[in-house]
């Protein structure tokens, strides 16, 4: 079909929509835990195409309303539509867009605007990728895009803005290595850790850091297991996964594979000191307790440099012990270098999270820990008591990859799209959304019976407060308007945008469905669309009929006379010519890297066309194209 608007079989689009309405998060149901919502329980709607996660909340308490939202990027061969995705405070959709397999959606703000960051590219390299970080305005417009300086590509891991509004990133690249300390060969091959720093409107490079410069292969905790021997399979030893610049210019690096964080002097790159792993420069206070993580996440220094949070995930997947993860806030005393825990932040629903996740402190002095491989997220009280616990996939399914999202925030944020509302009609009921938008208060549905806007004078019908994602209205039973509309209105009383109109007949058996997109075809009624379709058939024909005739010149040898006196003439070779849109403009396909099998460290669990063709045992959403597509 073509987008714009949609007129559906009432049957069809009845059962959908009733079976999977914007019904809201739900709480502690033991129908999604058992899998009995499919292992990706979603949200979709009858405005729009788009498709939101469907939020289990086991807790859920009143010191987790704070107006701000959650950002998270679900991805798995369990998600058909992998991509960055906002919620609400309640777990309902705000905004998300399918740009394939996403990685670490956050909010950072930089020379006074905030922009969405996120990562996009090829994940299928063993645990990392190479690819691009976006910053996306408030709008949502790619602002920025930035990769790899010195010809190597921007990995999956990180993307951080640092105090001196640079960025920060990590980098694999393969590299030849002595390996003879490891039980390897002289002439071995590494994936090196290497992170760089660059300017963000000139992707300047700024700083370079290598870990096979600085760090001991003997000091490493995870063997080669097979690798290293060759090019084609290098030794990922140090997997670094996070890094964070202090306001004295110096770096704190996780190393996964070390169970180590390293302070790395900015000028030199060498290393000032080492938390963890086997040659921790630091005194435990806490009997062992602060420096016993492993395959840990997410490192941040706090309060000036005398703190530092990480997610302890204790779990590494086959071939290593499965602990519960925690989160971790260590004191740092770099004078008497010495090491405690403030505080540990112990899931009430043991989560033992194999890769992946997060650690943040949030603006109201709760703390949020996502599970990253366990699709997850928890939000604690600063001394550790749950407050609030979500899920966004059955807990049956962690670990399996089946839905995953690499890192979880909360921040407040403001989206003000470009696009105009989302719009249905049906029968005496009306359905508006607006993929993004975090300023609406209230929905105004309006009638006319001119459908040209500049002469028209839509009339009031009714308002509604905006309730979730999509808030359905009703149309009054006096109504006697041939088009419908609405428009967002904002808290102040200022409208935001209005959607266009919607050709409006109770009687019909049909639902109409207008887009709000700006590249998308638009049509007020199903007359309209009839013609449209009316034209492209004729074009087609005429289509047919003009490459006939050329056939038939070509065959009789009248072709290029017949060139030669057009082109003389002049009839049609200058004139501004259309051309027809690919099939795939309308389609809404989008390329996706095949899954990758599970690596003996680290499993991350990918979406591909070939996988989810080839299993049987996935669900689908195929029953949806019947009405979105």
């Amino acid at each position: 079909m073509i987008p714009g608007t949609l007129t559906v079989a009432l049957a069809a689009f009845l059962f959908l929509t009733s079976a999977l309405a914007d019904v809201g998060p739900y709480f502690d149901s033991e129908l999604y835990e058992q899998g009995r919502m499919g292992p990706w329980p979603i949200e979709t709607y009858r405005s729009t195409s788009t498709v939101g996660a469907a939020v289990n909340f086991l807790q859920y308490g009143p010191q987790c309303k704070d107006d701000q939202y959650y950002f998270i990027s679900p991805r798995g061969y369990s998600v058909h539509k992998p991509g960055p995705m906002i919620l609400d405070q309640k777990g309902r959709l705000v905004w998300t867009k399918p740009y394939g397999h996403t990685y670490n959606l956050n909010v950072y703000n930089y020379k006074g605007q905030d922009y969405l960051t996120f990562w996009v590219g090829d994940d299928g390299k063993v645990g990392h990728g190479e690819g691009t970080y976006y910053m996306l305005d408030s709008s949502y417009k790619e602002a920025f895009t930035l990769s790899g300086a010195n010809g190597l590509a921007a990995d999956l891991h990180e993307f951080h803005i640092t105090l001196d509004e640079t960025a920060v990133y990590t980098i694999y690249d393969v590299r030849p290595a002595d390996l003879r300390v490891a039980g390897g060969p002289e002439n071995g091959w590494i994936w090196d850790g290497t992170f760089q720093e660059v300017d963000i409107e000139t992707n300047e490079l700024l700083f370079e850091w290598r870990a096979s410069e600085h760090f001991d292969f003997a000091d490493v905790y995870r063997g080669r297991e097979g690798t290293g021997d060759n090019e084609e399979r290098p030794w990922d030893f140090f997997h670094i996964n996070s890094i964070d610049k202090d306001a004295k210019g110096n770096f704190l690096v996780s190393a996964r594979y070390c169970n180590c964080l390293i302070y790395i002097d900015g000028r030199t790159g060498e290393t000032i000191w080492t938390l963890g792993g086997k040659r921790s420069s630091f005194t435990d206070l806490s009997d062992g307790a602060a420096t016993n993580f492993t395959w840990q996440h997410h490192a941040r220094f706090r309060d000036n440099g005398t703190a530092i949070t990480l997610l302890d995930n204790s779990s590494r997947g086959k071939g290593a012990p499965q602990y519960p993860s925690r989160g971790l806030y260590l004191n740092i005393d770099v004078e008497n270098m010495t090491v405690q825990v403030r505080h540990e932040y112990w899931n009430a629903y043991p989560i033992k999270s194999q890769s992946q996740g997060s650690m943040q402190i949030l603006d109201s002095g709760n703390v949020l820990v996502g599970y990253g491989f366990s699709a997850a997220w928890t939000e604690f009280s600063m001394d550790g008591e749950v407050l609030c616990h979500a899920h966004f996939a059955p807990q049956r399914d962690f670990s399996k990859g089946k839905v995953v999202s690499y890192r979880t925030f909360k921040h407040p944020w403001v989206g003000t799209p470009k696009t105009l509302p989302d719009f249905e009609v049906y029968a005496y009921r009306a359905a508006a959304s607006w993929n993004g938008a975090t300023e609406v208060a209230h929905w105004v549905l309006e009638g006319t019976n001119d459908r040209n806007l500049e002469t028209a004078e839509p009339i009031f019908l009714s308002a509604v407060p905006k309730d979730g994602f999509e808030t359905v209205i009703s149309i009054p039973n006096d109504a006697e308007c041939k088009y419908l509309r609405v428009r967002a209105v904002s808290a102040k009383g200022e409208t935001l945008a209005a959607s266009k109109l919607a050709r409006w007949d109770p009687t019909s058996n049909e639902a109409v469905v207008v887009s709000g997109d700006s590249d998308e075809f638009f049509f007020a009624d199903k007359t309209e669309l009839q013609t449209f379709i009316l034209y492209v058939v004729i074009a087609l024909f005429s289509m047919a009929a003009i490459g006939a005739f050329v056939w038939f010149g070509v065959k009789k040898g009248h072709l290029a006379s017949f060139v030669s006196w057009g082109l003389s003439h002049g009839r049609w070779y200058d004139r501004e010519r259309g051309t027809f849109q690919p099939l795939d403009r309308f389609g809404g396909s989008e390329d996706l890297s095949d899954a990758e099998v599970e690596d003996s460290v680290e499993f991350s669990a990918l979406l591909g066309d070939q996988l989810l063709n080839s299993r049987p045992d996935v669900e689908r959403a195929g029953s949806m194209d019947v009405v979105r597509r």
